[in-house]
């Protein structure tokens, strides 16, 4: 196996289960070294949560992963004092401990058992991590900060219309007082010192149909 150090996987047989186990998942979820283990893992869970999460149903459409995850051992660890815990490992079949694939089952297998797995969230609608959720209700963003970026989106882009809009009709009524002016300058020129809107806009508007050259009568 690569030297790469990864977090350490504990069983939810093993220790007492706590949400903070699943960060281990989150980290290999969301990193891109190795890059089999990611993919791989990203993969099961991805067919999982589109499941429904509906384990059942994951399981009856991949027949291959269902042969696999039916295979497994069971480990005794002693502990200093009077109690004894179980360690479960996959075993699948045709499969090495040191390939990536089982690396991946297995964090899998801890994933789907683990009594907090519905506080596992993600992909992120924007950065597209894997997340702890704080509440219940979170279930499109990783953090506040990608929340507020996604919806900062929509709001600047009304703000540049509402502006664009703003300048068009400011454009528009200089170009109706020009007409009655007895100025040489063009009305671009004229409307450009009066407003403060560059002539390359005003070109710009036109070229877009936005905005409609006034012509002097007589």
């Amino acid at each position: 196996m690569p030297a790469m150090r990864l977090p350490n996987r504990k069983s939810v047989l093993l220790l007492e289960p706590s949400v903070d186990d699943l960060k281990s998942s989150c980290y290999v979820l969301n990193t891109k070294e190795p890059a089999r283990l990611c993919s791989e893992l990203r993969r099961l869970v991805k067919a999982w949560l589109e499941s429904g999460p509906d384990l059942k149903k994951m399981l009856g459409a991949d027949k291959v992963l269902s042969r696999n995850v039916r295979h497994g051992r069971t480990l005794l660890v002693a502990t200093g004092g009077g109690r004894g815990h179980l360690l479960w490992l996959p075993n699948p079949p045709c499969s090495s401990p040191a390939s990536w694939d089982y690396q991946a089952l297995a964090m899998f297998m801890d994933l789907i058992v683990h009594p907090y797995w519905e506080k596992l969230g993600g992909p992120c609608a924007r950065c597209g991590d894997y997340y702890i959720k704080k509440t219940r209700r979170q279930k499109v963003y990783c953090s506040q900060r990608c929340g507020s970026a996604t919806t900062a989106i929509p709001a600047t882009r009304r703000k540049r219309a509402e502006e664009h809009a703003e300048k068009l009709r400011r454009a528009q009524v200089a170009s109706a007082e020009w007409i009655t002016t007895r100025t040489k300058d063009g009305w671009k020129d004229w409307t450009s010192s009066h407003t403060g809107i560059t002539m390359h806009w005003l070109t710009r508007a036109v070229s877009n149909g936005e905005l409609r050259p006034p012509t002097k009568k007589g």
